[in-house]
């Protein structure tokens, strides 16, 4: 059709700054967002943690391990997460596969607060069916 037309290689990369701008944006929240959470929840599972210990509830294996672990599980699982995202902006050549990665590692941490949120609520959940089953 048209000989003249040739494609420049070297122009490629820099033919969507918008894109790469956009995705350093989301890697920034989804980084950010992933090094507030895990002080957030470290603040918040004594709080449960003492509760039941008012209580004298016996806590189901799921709170027991949190309850032993949150201290360092959580905050190592976040900032992975954390470095995970930023070395993917580093490693990871196309823009698709850099913002699947993103969404991939937002709703991991997302999840992991629902999952820690259930832990939390688990004794109350238990206790609520016991009630349910004395009546």
């Amino acid at each position: 059709m048209n000989e003249n037309y040739t494609t420049n290689t070297a122009q490629r990369p820099t033919q969507f700054p918008v894109a790469r701008l956009l995705s350093w944006l989301a890697t920034g929240i989804v980084a950010a967002s992933c090094s507030l959470l895990a002080p957030i929840l470290i603040r918040a599972i004594p709080i449960y943690s003492n509760m039941f210990q008012g209580l004298e509830v016996q806590l189901p294996w799921p709170t027991r391990v949190l309850f032993a672990t949150y201290y360092w599980l959580l905050p190592s699982f976040f900032v992975g997460l954390a470095v995970f995202v930023i070395w993917k902006e580093c490693s990871a050549r196309e823009l698709r596969r850099k913002f699947q990665l993103t969404a991939r590692v937002f709703f991991a941490a997302f999840f992991t607060v629902g999952l820690v949120i259930f832990v939390l609520y688990l004794p109350m959940l238990t206790l609520a069916s016991k009630l349910v089953d004395a009546k």
